[in-house]
Order: C-alpha cells, then structure tokens, then sequence
C-alpha cells in the first residue's frame, strides 16, 4: 500500500505507525472486532487513562510540562515534539474530551485509544506502546485527528458501476466539504473514460480564488516516484547499477564508512538505515538547503535508524542522496534532468519544483489546523522547505499525475523489465509493501501502486489498478491527516473489484 507517509515534518517513525493503523482500519472489516468500551487494564492502558485526565485537568503549558514525564527516551524527538504539540492543542482546543473506544489492533504492544473533543465533536487517536524496559513509560506516542469512521459504510462492498463509483464519489466528497472543509480535486478514470472529475473549495483563503482544474498542489512525498524513475532510467541507460554504492556514486559524502555499505537499491527501498533531516537545524536556515549536494553534510549527521539492508525505515534523507546520485550519473541538475527526462515525456506541463521565492501561477495555497482539535486555519508557508527536492515538495495536478500513470503503464518512462524488476522487489511496509520508488498493496487479486504525498497544508495521492487501465488522482491544499489518501484509495478498491474473480 502507499502509506500515507510524510515528505515535511511532523512524521517521525510513530507517526507512520499509526498511518499504517488508520489504513488497515479503514479497509479491513474485521478490524473493529477488537473495540473495548473501556481501557484495559494493563500498563499502556494506565498511560492512556492518565493522558485523558491531564487534557481534561491541564492548561497547554501544564500538559507539556507533565507529559515528557512519561515518554520513553527512545521515543524520537520528532515524534516527542508532535505528540506534545497535539496534546496541548488537546488540552487548549476540545474544551474537554471523552474515552469513546480502545483498541489493540496492531503491532505487538500498541493500544489505539479513540478520543471526542466537547467543544466540536472532533474524533482523534492516541496511538500508544509502553516501552517494555520501562512499562511507566511510552515508547511510542502519536496523536491523530480522526475521519468520520461511517464515511464508507454505505459504500457497495463489492463490484461497482461507474455510475455507482461516480455517486458513492460525489456523496462523499460533498460530505467531506460539510464536516472537515475538504479543499481540492479529484478524478477517477478507467482507460479512456474519466468517471470522476470534479473541485471544491478555495486555492487562496485571502484572495477568495477558488479550485478548479488548473490549479497546481504540492504533492509531498509524491515525488519520490518521480526519483526513482530518474534512477531506473541511469540503470538502463548503463550509467547506475541497483547495487552500486553510495560511497562510489557519491565519494564527497562525509560519513564514508556508512556510505560503503548503503546501495542504490537499499535507498529506493528505505532499508539504508538512514533517518530524516527535518531537524531544528534544517528549519532554522532553510534557504541554505536548495540542491541535493546542499544537504549531505547534514544528512551524515544525523542519527542512523537502523543497519543498511536491515528493516523498512521510511527516510526522506535517503531520496535526497538518490537526487545526488541522478545528477552524479548524468551530469544534469536534478530538478533539470526530472523536467527533461521524466515530465516532459510524460506530457506533464504543469508539474515541477518551486522556491518560496518564485510566482507559480495557479499555486494554491496550504492551509492546516494548528492542533488536532483547532479549528483556525494557517497557511503552511512556514512548514515548508525552501524549495521542494527529490524527497518531495515539488507541485502538480491530477492531470499531470494521470498522465504520469499513463505514461508508466506503457513503458514509455522505462521498459517494462525494469519496472517488473522495481515492483519484485519490495519490502514489507505497513499493510503491504514498499516497492522502489512506489507503494504497492492488493486488493481483489490487483495491485495497487503509486504514492502518497502530505504534511501541514497538503494530501495528495495516486492509485494506479496496474493490471487494468483504471486510477485515481487526489490532490487537497488542506490538513495534515489522511482524508484524501483514504478517499483515493477506497476509490481505488472499488475499480479493482470490477471484472475481479470473487
């Protein structure tokens, strides 16, 4: 499956555990057989009962004084900071909330305790995991605004017209406008036929501009994809070899000992070992860090998350040495050699990198929620790195996106033997698995692959049915949850059920 895995801040590894959570309960009916009505009595249980208490009892600043009390010190900082962050909002914003349901579904160890706001009835998750060292505390703390969990109860539960997807579509994206101020666009096609094609809301909240067609997202984490094309493209080309070295493809890189052992192919994968370089240093000179050789001296300095060819760790730090690979191996700036080799091809005129220094015209603005339970909206220039890279950041829209899938499926990017060996490949991530470049789950006997892309201001995705000619491309200037990632890929399991075997 494309997790919905973040290319911003805001994502350390617990928050990509419970974005594996979310997804599984979304599309997994049997999921909401392990609901308790009460906490369990067990060491996590006590945590989370405590955290209720204290959102209940605290001002912001006395729940960020007591909660880092119970968090574990091998808890990463990012995720210490967001958990913070979302408790105070918890405590400064809901006006209060209620225990609705706990769960234990999931890894070993994780408690998924449901929460109600009093103050707007807003839903939200505390993904919890004692540290078994230290039960007293948490080594795993993640806190989520929560879906409507009825969104797709009237959804058909198996095949479906493109009439029936067509509606079921409309309803819900019309009832996401109602309850969560959905903001951007949507389409379905299969093979010729655009089945679904339609916008909401507002590009800039202070011009009025509304949404349509034209306008251009930043798509996150979704241009990853368009890296690891750029990758298979230099292997066939003879330039690069998936087993190739870091420290031979990039010999300035600092940490050289790490870097003789990390592989082309154990970048594409997030199996290098490598974490992130969304660090306080990063954001406080932000304008320093344009091209992939800028980062490489941070990147080497920051915490290993695991042994190169070891586990799944998703790395943002890892797609932007593999930018530095592109530009090693064909002598092209990356972000010219993408344009060049990757969206012109493709027919993708609308797609590319900006600054916050450059005038994209029909840009829309991100705007997020400062807090689980806000309801202010702020715009996310703030959040944003200077320019988007190989890890993401970069902007498109759907149109762009379906001609991407297009151009894939046909071989026209790369051969199909090389996308057969890009997608053997993969490795266990969430509820299924991460391939080079590309998420890929099953659903009703079919493949769906593609990626998702989001952070403070953005959510997008695209859901490619790779034996049939159907997809699904989301993009949304709103929120920091899954909304759309989930929209898109419900959709996708609909087109996938049509003409499947039972």
């Amino acid at each position: 499956m494309n997790l919905p895995v973040r290319g911003k801040p805001a994502r350390g590894p617990a928050a990509l555990a419970v974005s594996a959570f979310l997804l599984a309960t979304a599309f997994s009916p049997a999921v909401y057989a392990a609901v308790s009505a009460v906490m369990p009595d067990t060491a996590v249980g006590k945590l989370g009962g405590a955290l209720i208490r204290h959102i209940n009892s605290d001002s912001a600043g006395q729940i960020r004084q007591w909660a880092p009390i119970i968090l574990s010190s091998s808890l990463a900082d990012q995720d210490k900071t967001d958990f913070l962050k979302g408790l105070a909002s918890a405590a400064r914003d809901s006006g209060g909330v209620d225990f609705v349901d706990a769960r234990t579904q999931g890894p070993p160890g994780m408690l998924v305790v449901t929460i109600k706001g009093h103050r707007t009835g807003q839903k939200a998750v505390m993904v919890l995991a004692a540290d078994p060292a230290r039960p007293d505390k948490l080594a795993q703390a993640a806190l989520f605004p929560l879906d409507d969990p009825t969104l797709y109860d009237t959804w058909p539960k198996g095949p479906a017209s493109h009439a029936e997807i067509a509606s079921v579509t409309r309803s819900t994206l019309d009832k996401l406008v109602r309850t969560t101020d959905f903001s951007g666009c949507l389409t379905v096609v299969d093979g010729a036929e655009t089945i679904f094609d339609e916008c909401r809301g507002i590009a800039d909240r202070n011009s009025g501009t509304p949404i349509d067609r034209e306008t251009r997202f930043h798509i996150g984490s979704m241009d990853k994809m368009f890296t690891a094309i750029a990758i298979a493209q230099l292997v066939e080309s003879g330039k690069l070899s998936w087993d190739a070295t870091l420290a031979k493809l990039v010999p300035e890189y600092p940490d050289h000992a790490t870097a003789s052992k990390i592989t082309v192919w154990q970048l594409l994968h997030h199996t290098a070992g490598l974490g992130d370089f969304f660090v306080p240093e990063f954001f406080q000179s932000r304008e320093r860090f344009v091209n992939p050789a800028d980062y490489l001296d941070l990147i080497a300095r920051q915490p290993k998350v695991g042994e190169p060819g070891g586990d799944w760790n998703y790395s943002n730090a890892g797609y932007i040495l593999l930018g530095r690979i592109v530009e090693k191996a064909s002598g092209e700036n990356y972000f010219d050699y993408i344009q060049r080799h990757v969206f012109a091809p493709a027919g993708m005129s609308d797609s590319g990198f900006d600054s916050q220094e450059d005038i994209t015209p029909k840009l829309a603005t991100g705007y997020f929620h400062d807090g689980v339970f806000s309801t202010v909206w702020k715009a996310n220039w703030m959040t944003l790195p200077f320019k988007g890279s190989p890890a993401g950041g970069g902007y498109s829209t759907n149109a762009d996106l379906l001609r991407f899938a297009k151009a894939l499926r046909d071989a026209k990017l790369v051969k199909r033997d090389t996308l057969n060996k890009m997608f053997d490949g993969e490795v266990p991530a969430g509820p299924g698995g991460y391939a080079a470049g590309f998420g890929d789950r099953v659903s009703h006997g079919r493949h769906i692959r593609g990626h998702a892309g989001g952070a403070p201001g953005m959510d997008a995705n695209l859901a490619i049915v790779w034996e049939t000619n159907a997809a699904v491309a989301i993009t949304s200037n709103e929120g920091d949850s899954q909304t759309a990632m989930m929209l898109a890929e419900a959709i996708a399991d609909l087109l996938a059920a049509e003409g499947a075997k039972p």
